[in-house]
């Protein structure tokens, strides 16, 4: 029984090692633009000398988070657009000299299971500290687990969807995946590592309560009188 808590003490600090990582990562690509400047998912380098018109201006940039799209100017300024911190999303007409194309706000409405993603993980890291692999830290640690993958296929289909709208526009190989992206795929890979172990266990333990339960009862008593050293 002693090296059964031990083993789970070391699980716990293992996963909580890198579900505290991956919190850090997904607080910070939950808090996003316009808050943190580079923090976007998908970015749409323009440059000097060309016609993207976003919002009525001219850009040589325009960067997609969370809560709102930023751009900057060709003054060099950068300006942002109205946030809606809500799950309502955002929506921006962009355009050359010709073409027209609208960044609808239904698909950049799922870009809030980055604050799902980031919460779960939280709360699976407090259960770590109870150094017990518990019903509840299974459960939020999978939790965390398909809301940070569910992030990142959001973001991915996004980023899909932008490239798609931009190349009408002549600027699809000017869009690319930007920083909060390969963040929100680390953190997505550190909970899979930290949690793996975690369900490895619960499904050990579980295994091995059953073995127990199934054992004659003499033989049950016999165990545990015998000293464990």
């Amino acid at each position: 029984m002693v090296s059964l808590v031990h083993m789970e003490h070391r699980t716990c600090y293992f996963a909580a090692l890198f579900f505290f990582v991956a919190f850090i990562l997904l607080i910070l690509t939950a808090v996003s633009l316009p808050a943190i400047s580079g923090m976007d998912i998908t970015r749409v380098n323009a440059g000097n000398g060309t016609s993207l018109t976003a919002a009525n201006e001219t850009v040589t940039q325009l960067r997609f988070g969370i809560w709102a799209y930023c751009y900057d100017l060709v003054n060099g300024t950068s300006q942002c657009g109205a946030s809606a911190v809500s799950i309502k999303g955002y929506s921006v007409t962009v355009s050359n000299q010709t073409d027209t194309v609208d960044i609808v706000a239904p698909w950049t409405r799922g870009l809030t299971l980055h604050v799902v993603a980031a919460a779960a993980t939280f709360v699976a890291l407090l259960f770590c500290i109870f150094k017990r692999i518990s019903v509840f830290l299974l459960t939020f640690s999978v939790i965390a687990c398909l809301s940070a993958t569910a992030s990142i296929v959001v973001d991915a289909i996004l980023y899909v969807y932008i490239r798609s709208q931009m190349t009408d526009l002549g600027f699809g190989g000017n869009t690319k995946p930007s920083h909060a992206f390969w963040i929100t795929l680390a953190s997505v890979l550190l909970l899979f590592v930290g949690g793996s172990p975690l369900w490895l266990g619960g499904c050990w333990r579980s295994l091995a309560n059953q073995k127990i339960l199934l054992e004659p009862p003499r033989q049950r008593l016999l165990k545990d009188k015998m000293p464990w050293f």
